[in-house]
């Protein structure tokens, strides 16, 4: 007898460490097992009497599976040879797996797909092993291949065992991994759901699903409204309400003064309806100074409750607590409606402790106002609750609710927040559905009485998902309708109500809802971007922009609607510059000068500039009527910006444009190339994570960034550039629009990998683009006015030896069209700038990626901000800026999509191009290069093409190239090799981006 374990009967023999977790008896009419581990071996099965082998932990089970699957498909049994033979490939695949060996893997599959019989069982265990093993990719191909062998399964099929079984089996592949977190978020993930819900709505329609599909199909779908919040509101999304109890309605007030509060009162709802904004500020002031006249008195009150209605509209329309903290300081100081306004002003500002502690002043307040203000110091007492800790959410329903009993009539003003919050509590993943489900109920109800059509959409659609009643199409008909109603609305109210339509369809996995939804938001970001006058709310404008336009292009293009996505995506740029570079002004700015209109130019832009330094609605107020002046003379609005398909196909002339974006499930480019309809390319590695990783790893030292850069530029070549530059995208110039994340990438820099160097340049968008080679066009047939200046020199910086040589290099090419100033200062460099229409500056330059406005050039005198740029040089046309220093093509890192930097500052003061670097520079290999790009300009080179012939040129050229090109420039040390500069890092780091 003996204690080591013996050879299975089918030649598995285990190694000495392997454990034993019980034994099997495989003889005929008995397989017996037990988990019980023999004392010794052979041991004699219980029942038979027969030896029995050894049954072991993993992964020697595995090893002894497979030497069993082996030997049976050469049973003398079809049925066995027939299950085995599914199963020695599920087996194959997962012992590739375990050896991370994806071609064996996919080998193993596609055999798998090859066999007759017993399809459907192999694919269901491929899915749960590839989720075992972490490998999802695989899970998500194997269901998509299922769907194909279950897709055309009928009704009259239904009633058979096995394709019954085999949709059942589909389904719950399907949920199996839907259900698995790492789900969420997956490439893959809505393909999986689109065909899972195909199917399982087929077997609910004639009654075949099983209770367990059900719920976990309820299960997967929670998890992803959970998670996305397709079904639910997000509590920050949900504000408590802006009204006031209404004026008091004393018939004893003298004629006068009611009319004046019935006339404050009319503006206040017609703000609410989108209308008379501009008049909100006037209601402000007249009301403030009408209860500080008749203090004490009825006239007072009512005008305090006026006052707070324009106060909290102008919150909630313009995203702006100073009229709320203005309205405080003029009310007294200790009335529960003061603490209430003060705190609604931390709210809208985030700091919600201190909003709590105004919102606890004022409860335990005994003015008369208090009373009628219950209700909505309760309910936003519950929403801070929660907002302060989500563990808090029972405690902010039981707010709300004390609320509403304090209320008086059917609905009060706690009722949408409490619905909001019931909507959260129903969907907590700790509440059980038949709890759920009446939550639902009451906050449907509660958001229907008072007009909260965001809320009540989701807790409908939540109640239909929890439920099964109602499809995704019944549901997509009632949000629709809920858009339409919401038409009146200010744009804020809307835009919630939009997300929360955007978050139920993503959720339904269907494309086309998805689309639909993700259309109506962009259509409304222009509306928001024209009430946001706020630095910070500009900011919160941006990042919704940054949060919805790459998605939005994206799923429009998944449902084929590439024009709509190259409208999402240049929409969302327009408003990005408008927000942040002052309104698109080189575009305005022309178009006022071509009709002769410079007054109205400098009154816009002085107007335009109290916007931005004052911050406050009075100047908006005041901006908004000079911009509808200009909208009338020009006939575009320069506030809020339209696009259509035609203002991106006009700006084509000269080569593809190409918007390249990222989104969460994947990359995309959509390449216009005339008027007909954009042609996508799916770039899947170029998603949000994957180019997020890959910024991470720039942060390391530069010399490793330098080391780097080649293996860098081949991956965005082969991940997707390579599609873009070699194979679609065509012309004399490739205009690159990348969008969000992909700003901050060197794209420009694959193009060495091309077979013929393409021409490539940057544009902020498409009309900017037009608007630059509209200005180019004016200027090419006007000798050149060239400006050099160099900065060997500046304070604390080191020096840039070959500085003065590259100045000199490029003044003898333009002999006699050329102004060169040698150790400039910001005092001389100013006004001769201003007389010159290309400028080429040799310094250093400094970035700050989180305030890219003060980055800077550093002249011999100091630096100079690009804010200093835009403030000392007011709009005049240009051709060209070359900016020979570091880093000055980056933007902003904080938020990509502003696109500003140099290069867009520089295009706001009228120039209709700009090259800079985005990184680092050599100033040998930098010399060179300008020396190089200066003789192609001469020659009557577009700026983008001479910068590809000079990059080109200097990857490849010698000594004696280099030698005849600038004979006054030092040739690199002999030791650089055949080809000095053929390092991307020296050739690579400057682009073009204009006209």
């Amino acid at each position: 007898m003996a204690r080591r374990p013996p050879a299975t009967m089918f030649g598995y023999t285990a190694p000495r460490r392997a454990e034993v977790v019980g034994w099997r008896c495989h003889q005929d009419e008995c397989h017996r097992a037990e988990d019980e581990v023999p004392r010794t071996w052979p041991h004699l099965c219980d029942n038979c009497r027969h030896p029995v082998d050894p049954v072991f932990a993993e992964p020697w089970a595995h090893d002894a599976n497979g030497y069993e699957l082996r030997s049976l498909v050469t049973s003398a049994d079809e049925a066995v040879r027939e299950y085995a033979a599914a199963d020695l490939c599920v087996w194959r695949f997962e012992e590739a797996l375990r050896h991370d060996d994806r071609r064996a893997a996919a080998e193993a599959r596609a055999d798998l797909a090859r066999l007759e019989t017993h399809r459907g069982r192999g694919r269901w265990r491929v899915i749960s092993s590839a989720l075992r093993h972490d490998a999802l990719d695989h899970a998500a191909e194997e269901i998509l291949a299922f769907y194909e062998d279950v897709r055309e399964i009928g009704e009259d099929d239904l009633e058979n065992n096995h394709p019954r079984t085999e949709v059942r089996s589909f389904v719950g592949a399907c949920l199996l991994f839907l259900c698995d977190e790492r789900s969420l978020r997956h490439p893959r993930e809505n393909d999986v759901t689109a065909v899972m819900t195909d199917r399982h709505d087929f077997l609910r329609e004639h009654q075949f699903s099983v209770g367990s599909l059900d719920d976990d199909r309820d299960q997967a779908m929670r998890m992803r409204a959970m998670s996305r919040g397709s079904a639910r509101p997000r509590v920050t999304e949900w504000l408590p309400p802006a009204d006031v109890p209404p004026p008091v309605n004393d018939r004893d007030l003298p004629g006068p003064a009611r009319d004046r509060l019935e006339a404050g009162a009319a503006v206040v709802a017609a703000a609410k309806r989108g209308q008379r904004l501009e008049e909100l500020a006037g209601v402000v002031d007249g009301m403030a100074r009408m209860a500080s006249a008749c203090n004490g008195t009825s006239i007072a009150v009512s005008a305090a409750g006026v006052l707070a209605g324009a106060a909290l509209a102008i919150a909630e329309i313009h995203d702006d607590p100073a009229p709320l903290v203005a309205a405080a300081d003029r009310l007294d100081p200790s009335s529960a409606l003061t603490h209430l306004l003060r705190a609604r002003a931390h709210v809208v500002t985030g700091d919600f402790s201190l909003a709590a502690k105004e919102i606890e002043e004022a409860l335990c307040r005994h003015d008369g106002a208090r009373l009628g203000l219950l209700p909505h110091l309760h309910a936003l007492n519950g929403w801070l609750a929660v907002r302060l800790d989500p563990r808090g959410l029972d405690a902010g329903i039981a707010a709300c609710r004390a609320g509403r009993e304090l209320g008086t009539g059917r609905s009060t003003a706690a009722d949408p927040v409490l619905a909001g919050l019931l909507v959260e509590k129903a969907l907590h993943r700790r509440t059980p559905a038949d709890e759920a489900v009446p939550l639902l109920e009451e906050a449907f109800r509660l958001a229907g009485r008072v007009g909260a059509q965001a809320v009540a959409q989701e807790a409908k659609s939540a109640l239909a998902a929890l439920t099964g009643r109602g499809g995704a199409q019944k549901r997509s008909r009632a949000w629709r309708s809920a858009v339409r109603s919401a038409e009146s609305a200010p744009v804020a109210a809307q835009m919630r109500l939009a997300t929360a339509w955007v978050r139920w369809a993503l959720g339904t996995g269907d494309t086309d809802l998805a689309a639909e939804a993700y259309h109506h938001v962009v259509s409304l970001l222009p509306a928001l971007v024209r009430v946001r006058y706020r630095a910070d709310a500009r900011a919160r404008v941006l990042a919704t922009v940054r949060e919805h336009t790459e998605e939005a292009g994206y799923w429009l293009a998944k449902a084929r609607r590439f024009r709509d996505a190259a409208v999402a995506l240049e929409t969302g740029r327009a408003v990005a510059l408008s927000t942040l570079v002052e309104r698109d002004d080189p575009v305005v700015a022309q178009a006022l000068l071509d009709v002769g209109r410079d007054d109205l130019l400098a009154r816009y832009q002085e107007s335009l500039a109290a916007v931005g330094s004052g911050d406050s609605h009075q100047e908006w107020a005041r901006f908004q009527a000079v911009a509808r002046e200009v909208a009338d003379v020009i006939g575009a609005d320069p506030v809020e910006p339209v696009v259509e398909y035609a203002d991106i196909t006009r700006a084509t002339g000269e080569g593809a444009l190409v918007y390249v974006a990222s989104a969460e499930a994947g990359g995309y480019a959509l390449i216009v190339a005339a008027t007909h309809d954009p042609q996508c390319v799916w770039l899947p590695d170029l998603g949000r994570f994957p180019v997020e990783e890959w910024l991470r790893g720039q942060a390391v030292a530069l010399r490793t960034r330098e080391d780097q850069l080649p293996a860098y530029l081949d991956w965005l070549w082969l991940k997707g550039m390579r599609d873009l530059l070699a194979f679609f995208a065509h012309g004399s110039i490739v205009t690159l629009i990348p969008v969000g994340a992909l700003t901050l990438l060197p794209l420009h820099a694959t193009a060495g990998r091309a077979l013929h160097f393409p021409a490539v340049r940057y544009a902020p968008n498409a009309r900017t683009l037009h608007w630059c080679r509209a200005r180019a066009a004016t200027m090419a047939d006007r000798p050149a006015r060239l400006l050099v200046a160099d900065v060997p020199n500046a304070p604390g910086q080191a020096v840039l030896r070959l500085a003065p040589a590259e100045t000199a290099a490029v003044a003898e090419i333009w002999s006699g069209q050329c102004t060169r100033l040698t150790e400039a200062t910001w005092t001389e460099f100013e006004p001769a700038a201003h007389q010159h229409d290309i400028w080429h500056v040799v310094c250093h330059g400094g970035v700050n990626s989180q305030e890219i406005f003060l980055s800077s050039l550093s002249f011999t005198d100091g630096d100079v901000t690009i804010g200093d740029l835009r403030e000392r040089f007011r709009f005049a046309p240009r051709r060209l800026a070359i900016i020979s220093a570091c880093d000055m093509q980056n933007v902003g890192a904080d938020a990509p999509n502003e696109v500003t930097g140099l290069p867009s500052a520089l295009l706001q003061l009228g120039f209709a191009g700009v090259i800079a670097a985005s990184w680092p520079v050599y100033d040998r290999a930098t010399a060179f290069l300008m020396a190089r790009l200066h003789q192609v300009l001469r020659d009557g080179a577009h700026p983008a093409v001479a910068l590809a012939v000079a990059q080109d040129w200097l990857r490849n050229a010698g000594a004696g190239e280099l030698a005849a090109v600038a004979p006054s420039l030092p040739l690199p040390p002999s030791d650089k090799g055949p080809r000095p500069f053929e390092h991307p890092w020296c050739w690579a780091a400057f682009a073009y981006t204009g006209g």
